[in-house]
């Protein structure tokens, strides 16, 4: 993770959609990647006024003074090794706030001089009431996941896909055969790939299934906002068959 140059530190590389109220202290961001599976950035206030990003885009100067008129900024979340790119921007525009990395990444953060914090043993358990996280298991990807409990929103990033009719030929092929553009659900790709330990992986994926939800928000393709935890347990029968 190289250090920014200031250019790059005023101008977002990525175009994205404004700013999408889905429920009263919930909002999100969808935005261009360097592909077509997109990605998304969620923003949650909680009761004190604190705000979350997970997943922070580069922000025009308009949207960075929107999210600045919702409140304090207290918790900025890196999702997971793959989406860390715009955390360190979002950082030095707000220098009070904690950023949480995985682990893994944590020595990329602090060569870009920013000091990240460990999501899995840092992340705060006093705002589980309103906002739980749970560290994903059995993947090599450490992914944060999130429950906003009073929307009864699941924040998921790479664990599920939920892609439109947006790819064609060879690729669209290739996506199906990863179970991408078949409705909400996990990835052959996951299982197979990036799974370290796939039966750990399948019961993580049943713990989830526990939550109490309906909205789901994936980085790559549709919001489902309502149904969601039905739909995403039969994307996870897809993938790993039959969960008693």
């Amino acid at each position: 993770m190289k250090a920014m140059t200031a250019e790059q530190r005023t101008n977002p590389k990525h175009g994205y959609s404004p700013p999408r109220e889905l429920a009263p202290d919930l909002w999100e961001i969808s935005g261009e990647w360097n592909n077509k599976l997109g990605r998304r950035m969620v923003v949650i206030r909680l009761k004190n006024g604190d705000l979350f990003v997970h997943n922070a885009f580069h922000l025009k100067k308009q949207h960075l003074d929107w999210l600045k008129s919702l409140g304090n900024l207290k918790y900025i979340v890196a999702p997971n090794t793959f989406h860390c790119s715009d955390a360190s921007w979002m950082k030095r525009q707000f220098p009070e706030a904690k950023l949480f990395v995985p682990k893994s990444k944590l020595s990329h953060f602090r060569q870009d001089g920013l000091d990240g914090l460990d999501t899995e043993s840092d992340f705060p358990d006093e705002i589980a009431s309103e906002l739980l996280y749970l560290p994903s298991r059995g993947t090599k990807m450490e992914e944060a996941v999130f429950l906003h409990v009073s929307s009864k929103t699941l924040v998921l990033t790479d664990l599920a896909f939920n892609m439109g009719p947006v790819f064609s030929g060879l690729e669209k092929f290739a996506m199906s055969l990863n179970l991408v553009g078949q409705g909400l659900g996990p990835t052959r790709v996951l299982k197979w790939v990036f799974g370290k330990d796939r039966e750990q992986l399948k019961n993580f994926f049943i713990e989830i299934l526990r939550l109490d939800f309906d909205r789901v928000i994936v980085n790559h393709g549709d919001i489902v906002d309502r149904d969601g935890r039905r739909l995403l347990e039969a994307g996870v029968i897809r993938l790993f068959g039959p969960l008693n």
